[in-house]
């Protein structure tokens, strides 16, 4: 599902557009009236999906908004849909179109949200917002790249990172009936290009480099006697410090390969090096899930390991 998509109800005769992802569950629909309501996903279906790049939600900039804008080539249109809920709109008013990537940062984490060509003169939705919940929006990152027909010099892409705050929306100008507000926006550094002056040689390699990983068991011996010739001459801690490196090693390649699992016998004894390999996999990105492996097929001291 993505922003544009029109939607209908399941369990109702109403219809609508989405014009907000709010979850992995829930989104936001605007209904016939321009009401924006939160629904789950699981209550809609979808109707007519829209193009995200090609076709998402274009509209010519009203004559009275490029007045507000001035001289701003790059604004953000937040047209009232309903008592709180804004739409958030990119104005391109420069000499050519544009092509957009939007994201969200809230914390350390970048958010994908929208991304098209913007056509010069033209208005292009990027999100719906409650001003009710502007603490919770987040930073919002911009790339612009200025795509246009003729130049002697291609112009450098923009990046910038916008906070909104609440003296953004102090002052509300009229357009077409609705409270609007407009924020320009200005890059806070451009993307420096660069054109080689002369044409680079690539030299091959003579002899390239290759990673040999050889192919690892799906079962694998770690008794002490089946790596060590002189086993007697070790003491018990060496002898768990050599089988737990060659552990490693085989539940490394395994994961390098792809493995779906992989089984380790380790033996009984004392049942240290048993705990010592749980400990190891317990909570490892990589592992679904661990358990003893068949008693029937490995006897006891063996631990199957499936990967996600």
């Amino acid at each position: 599902m993505q922003i544009g998509d029109k939607v209908k109800f399941v369990n109702e005769s109403l219809s609508g557009t989405i014009t907000r992802l709010i979850d992995d569950k829930t989104i936001g629909v605007s209904i016939e009236d321009g009401f924006e309501i939160p629904v789950l996903k699981r209550e809609i279906m979808i109707v007519t999906p829209i193009n995200l790049v090609e076709q998402h939600d274009k509209a010519e900039i009203p004559n009275a908004n490029k007045i507000a804008i001035g001289d701003s080539e790059i604004s953000l249109w937040f047209e009232q849909s309903s008592q709180t809920w804004y739409r958030a709109s990119l104005l391109n008013n420069s000499r050519s179109d544009i092509l957009l990537s939007v994201m969200v940062k809230q914390g350390k984490v970048f958010k994908p949200l929208s991304a098209g060509r913007v056509e010069k003169h033209t208005a292009y939705l990027i999100n719906t917002l409650n001003l009710a919940e502007l603490e919770l929006w987040g930073t919002y990152c911009f790339r612009i790249i200025f795509h246009e027909q003729e130049a002697e010099q291609p112009r450098a892409p923009w990046y910038l990172e916008y906070k909104f705050r609440s003296k953004d929306f102090m002052s509300a100008k009229e357009v077409n009936g609705k409270p609007t507000f407009l924020i320009s926006l200005k890059p806070d550094k451009i993307e420096q290009l660069t054109i080689a002056a002369d044409s680079i040689k690539i030299e091959p390699k003579l002899h390239a480099d290759v990673l040999n990983i050889t192919r690892p068991e799906e079962v694998v011996d770690i008794h002490i006697h089946q790596l060590v010739k002189n086993y007697n001459q070790i003491s018990a801690d060496e002898a768990i410090s050599i089988q737990m490196n060659h552990f490693k090693n085989m539940f490394e390649k395994a994961l390098a390969l792809n493995y779906y699992k992989i089984t380790i016998i380790h033996g009984v004894g004392t049942n240290t090096l048993k705990q010592r390999i749980w400990k190891e996999i317990s909570g490892h990105s990589a592992v679904k899930t661990f358990y003893e492996a068949q008693k029937e097929k490995f006897g006891y001291g063996a631990t199957e390991i499936v990967f996600k």
